[in-house]
């Protein structure tokens, strides 16, 4: 096993360092060639010259769809957007050219010197132009250009002050740059467009061009036909399937029943279920309760994590962030050890229904398989999504945010299919939520070695199969904290197996006494559980506070980061834990009543939906902003509810539409007979997988908690990751 995990990460290392989107050009979500056959400098010359010197109606248009000088640059704004689609609509013919429009964005460094002499205007006969106002417009671009010049200028002034942001300032807005907006004709360059009003470059001014859009400049791919074809394909068997299930029901006046693949797709069938209120008995209710908790608060996290890209105020919300009373949205990343946690405990707690420790090796394939499969048509379904008709849904200034996404999806959507994209490609993540997809899967890869011991019965095999998991995770993770220096924090802590697997092995563990306890009355004194569940939620308070700790500049010694680093995420899944055992063996009192209420069973069962397409949706409603965004936390909390509501929808129709139809196709492949013990699971068609907490279609009278196991779930998280 060694050996191929250390080829493994080094191939995956090395293909890290070669694979760039830059290699896949003709993924780009926009036509670059468009944008290379649409130049033509003469035309550009003519253009411009008819503009600037007979017809300044439509100088007018191309001016007020430009950008203005940023508002707020000493509060972090440093871009200004212009009008996008006033921009792109500019369609205006005279002579024998037809001016259409073109918004292009330049960078500005902020570090830079140049001097701007007054402007000269030539001497024009204003009898001759179509407007009257045209000098009055000249001044207003001369006044303009000064303004430019003088927000530079307290550019400037900053860097050599120090300010609320610390001792850094100078380093910090060397780095910076001014994003603009600027409208030009569609057969000019930026450089021919400026040019022709002031020669910048002779003065040393410096920009940079960013990306330039064109009316329907979105090319169709492969990707876009393949989409709608299997879309019409999905749609058209969810219409004839649901058609036949009403049929029999409401006008036969009997049950489809004997026809189970007709009415697999059924979406009256399959949404009933979905959304039922009853539980059945046996089943760990809390459970519902902290997977619907962890993923609401990680879309909560992703919300304020994501809206940074088109903030107005960022050192409004940089500073917000820093404060200690808002660790409730910046501690949302430990989270994602919760749901690790979960996929430990339900791993160990399923297969004990499943396997004996023959059937376990004979069966491994499945055992993989299983996990795998019932997460593909969800995370297939988004990938694709992703890759072609998420990049129509809608458009805007920001919108190459969202376009960034289609493009990493059409190069790198195999690494997140197969899962390994948190050592191919971290930085370029197809879905940047998925990442906690891979590292659970790559976990479930490793979880035999232990699930091999425990099966076999032997209580001290089992509690050594355990520890021995736990301690070598543990080592594992300080040391690889402790040695390994980087400031890539991302791509080598967040997203890495080393540093992410102690939750799962505390999980486990969990899982474990559940199992163990679960025909026998366990007896605890109610002050001695009440004192202990207090003590960890005391813990999960802590960590959280050491976390935020952890993430303020200039906070404690190397070292003192790293032991947080390394052991701060175990602490909180072994907090969390303690509370799942205390209210599944009912001593859980108001705490169990709470994570057992009814308003918890829907996100619960969608919640792995809810992680996938949360992250996508943010980003294309943000990509659709058309200028910067004022952040303030009632309006940022307005648009959670939004994207929280939105995401239950969307959750709850791949959930009963994609996911339990093609989980009962798939079920036959993957069955296994369970060994010759009390059940966990009464019906025999009950599709439980230990990862998913969406019950599929057949899961009738089940006693297992049914669960997907969503993340960060981001996202990330992103990340929310992020990214997330």
């Amino acid at each position: 096993m060694f050996l191929p995990a250390v080829l493994f990460l080094s191939a995956a290392h090395i293909l890290s360092r070669l694979l760039y989107l830059d290699d896949f050009p003709n993924l780009y979500p926009f036509d670059r060639d468009l944008h290379e056959r649409v130049l033509d400098e003469e035309m550009c010359q003519r253009q411009l010259y008819h503009m600037m010197f007979q017809d300044a109606g439509i100088l007018t248009q191309f001016v007020d769809a430009g950008a203005r000088t940023p508002k707020g640059i000493l509060n972090g704004n440093l871009r200004d957007m212009g009008n996008y689609h006033q921009c792109l609509s500019i369609r205006q013919n005279a002579l024998d050219m037809t001016f259409e429009g073109k918004y292009c964005l330049i960078n500005v460094p902020l570090n830079q010197e140049f001097d701007i002499p007054s402007l000269e205007w030539p001497i024009f006969d204003t009898n001759t132009l179509k407007i009257d106002g045209y000098l009055e417009l000249l001044e207003q671009n001369e006044l303009k250009y000064s303004q430019l010049r003088n927000a530079l200028s307290i550019g400037t002034n900053i860097l050599d002050s120090t300010s609320r942001l610390g001792n850094d300032t100078t380093t910090i807005f060397r780095n910076l740059e001014l994003k603009l907006a600027i409208c030009i004709p569609k057969v000019c360059t930026t450089h021919e467009a400026i040019n022709s009003i002031i020669n910048v470059t002779s003065y040393g001014f410096v920009y940079e061009d960013d990306m330039c859009r064109l009316p329907n400049d979105k090319h169709w791919v492969a990707g876009d036909y393949v989409a709608i074809v299997l879309f019409s394909i999905i749609g058209f068997l969810i219409l004839v399937s649901t058609s036949y299930d009403l049929y029999h029901l409401f006008y036969l006046k009997r049950s489809s029943d004997q026809m189970h693949l007709l009415r697999l797709f059924s979406a009256y069938t399959n949404m009933a279920y979905l959304l039922r209120s009853s539980s059945k008995p046996g089943t760990l209710e809390c459970l519902d309760g902290i997977r619907a908790i962890a993923i609401i608060w990680v879309i909560l996290g992703h919300t304020f994590a994501v809206i940074p890209s088109v903030v107005a105020n960022f050192f409004d919300m940089a500073e917000w962030v820093q404060k200690v009373q808002n660790i409730w949205v910046t501690g949302a990343d430990l989270t994602v050890d919760t749901f690790f946690m979960l996929s430990g405990l339900l791993v160990v707690y399923i297969s004990y229904v499943k396997f004996t420790p023959k059937s376990l090796l004979m069966n491994l394939h499945k055992f993989y398989l299983g996990r795998l499969l019932r997460m593909f048509p969800i995370l297939a379904i988004v990938i694709l999504f992703e890759a072609s008709l998420y990049n129509r849904i809608s458009d805007g200034g920001f919108w190459y945010i969202a376009a960034g996404n289609v493009h990493t999806c059409r190069a790198f959507w195999w690494t997140t299919l197969l899962h390994i994209q948190n050592f191919v490609n971290p930085h370029q993540p197809c879905i940047i939520v998925t990442w906690y997809l891979a590292i659970d899967a790559q976990l479930h890869l490793i979880s035999p070695l232990v699930l091999f011991w425990l099966l076999r019965g032997s209580k001290r095999s089992s509690w050594s199969a355990l520890i021995i998991g736990l301690t070598i995770s543990l080592l594992v993770a300080t040391l690889y904290i402790f040695l390994v220096d980087t400031n890539d924090n991302y791509a080598h802590y967040y997203v890495n197996i080393l540093t992410r697997s102690p939750p799962f092995f505390v999980g486990m563990i969990i899982g474990y006494i559940l199992r163990m306890y679960r025909n026998k009355k366990v007896k605890i004194s109610r002050v001695i559980a009440a004192f202990f569940t207090l003590v960890c939620i005391g813990m999960t308070y802590l960590m959280l506070y050491l976390n935020y700790l952890n993430g303020q500049p200039d906070w404690g010694s190397q070292t003192t980061s790293n032991l947080i680093n390394a052991f701060t995420r175990a602490i909180w899944a072994a907090s969390v834990g303690w509370i799942i055992f205390v209210c599944v063996n009912g001593y859980g009192g108001p705490i169990n009543w709470f994570l057992c209420l009814e308003i918890w069973k829907i996100p619960a069962r969608v919640s792995y939906g809810m992680y996938l397409v949360h992250f996508s949706m943010m980003f294309a409603y943000y990509s659709s902003a058309f200028q910067n965004i004022y952040f303030t936390v009632p309006s940022t909390l307005f648009q959670f509810v939004g994207f929280l509501s939105l995401t239950i929808i969307l959750a709850i129709l791949v959930t009963a539409l994609i996911e339990f139809p093609i989980a009962m196709l798939l079920k036959p492949l993957l069955d296994i007979k369970p060994p010759q013990q009390k059940p966990l699971i009464k019906d025999s068609r009950e599709i439980s997988d230990e990862q998913n907490n969406i019950p599929p279609l057949a899961s009738r009278g089940g006693k297992v908690n049914e669960v997907f196991e969503p993340d960060e779930n981001e996202n990330s998280e992103k990340n929310v990751d992020k990214s997330k």
